[in-house]
């Protein structure tokens, strides 16, 4: 088995530690599996946006009623209904976002990408599995503190990475004979 470090040297995925895009101190982590941390704050990130457009999507419920059925009270959707649309969403929000670009908004605030087993953007469908996997178990991300390889057991069971990648354009649009 190689190690990521192995794979990057040998130009997996294409990246150039020499890409400008790419913070100099960062340089030397391009290509490593992310740790807990930085992974845990892409999520809350992803987390919060959700809440917030749920909030939004319920006063905006709420104000709608308000203006257009004056006197009449219709219930506005209850808290369980919100909280299963906020899933629902999320799932949907990581797949297109993995599926496309292998990050979402705090991925890309954190700097790490979701890459297949050799370090490409994940296909719809193991990017729906993943997402709605990181939905339903949350917690599958804690095994990443005791994993020597960083994984968590989504990684484990679907074979994906989640990894440090600064570069402003996908993995798998880069190769090693690709302009400098």
């Amino acid at each position: 088995m190689t190690s990521f470090g192995q794979w990057r040297a040998a130009g997996g995925a294409g990246h150039l530690s020499e890409d400008l895009s790419v913070p100099e101190p960062a340089r030397a982590f391009q290509g490593e599996r992310a740790g807990f941390t930085s992974r845990f704050l892409a999520a809350v990130i992803d987390v919060s946006l959700v809440a917030l457009l749920m909030i939004g999507v319920w006063f905006t419920l709420v104000i709608v009623q308000a203006i257009f059925t004056p006197g009449v009270n219709i219930d506005a959707p209850t808290m369980g209904t919100l909280i299963l649309w906020g899933y629902i969403f999320t799932t949907l929000y990581w797949m297109f976002a993995w599926a496309n670009t292998g990050r979402s908004l705090g991925g890309w605030v954190m700097g790490v990408r979701v890459v297949s087993p050799r370090g490409h953007r994940l296909g719809f469908f193991y990017a729906l599995l993943r997402s709605g996997f990181c939905v339903a178990f949350p917690f599958g991300l804690l095994w990443a503190l005791v994993s020597k390889r960083n994984r968590s057991v989504q990684d484990l069971v679907l074979r994906t990475n989640v990894i440090y990648d600064w570069a402003l354009r996908p993995p798998s649009l880069l190769s090693s004979d690709s302009p400098k």
